[in-house]
């Protein structure tokens, strides 16, 4: 396989799993909310699983775009993408501050922290492990 052919495909699977740990997040907590039998609190929800999405399709399409790059570039990539994270998810909280009361808020952290820490989690281990493969192959 070529290099371009790897750089698609490792792109695709980061999509994949994504896409699959952000709606069994989704999934778990709709289970927990129904397992606890409170109000289904959907919109704290919705605008976690869109952080998430949003965070991870656009660290998955820039990747693409610097795999080719020096590693110079790479770890610039790496630290910009988890700056970006941050802040990011800083802003979603600050302005889900202003729109909610203090139980909302709340609720809010306790349903964002997972969707943020699984993004977290995920960048560093199909990073890490992509790393590690490619040294491997090098040898």
């Amino acid at each position: 396989m070529t290099l371009e052919t790897n750089r698609q495909l490792a792109s695709k699977r980061y999509i994949r799993q994504a896409v699959q740990i952000v709606f069994a997040l989704f999934l778990l907590e709709l289970l927990a909310f129904q397992l606890v039998g409170s109000d289904l609190l959907l919109t704290p929800i919705l605008v976690s699983v869109g952080f998430a999405l949003f965070v991870e399709l656009g660290d998955a399409l820039s990747w693409k775009r610097l795999e080719s790059k020096g590693d110079e570039t790479k770890a610039t990539f790496f630290m910009a993408v988890s700056g970006f994270r941050f802040l990011l998810a800083l802003l979603v909280l600050f302005i889900y501050y202003l729109n909610t009361d203090r139980g909302g808020m709340f609720a809010f952290l306790l349903l964002f922290a997972p969707f943020y820490l699984a993004v977290l989690a995920h960048h560093s281990v199909f990073f890490s492990h992509l790393r590690n493969n490619k040294s491997k192959n090098h040898r």
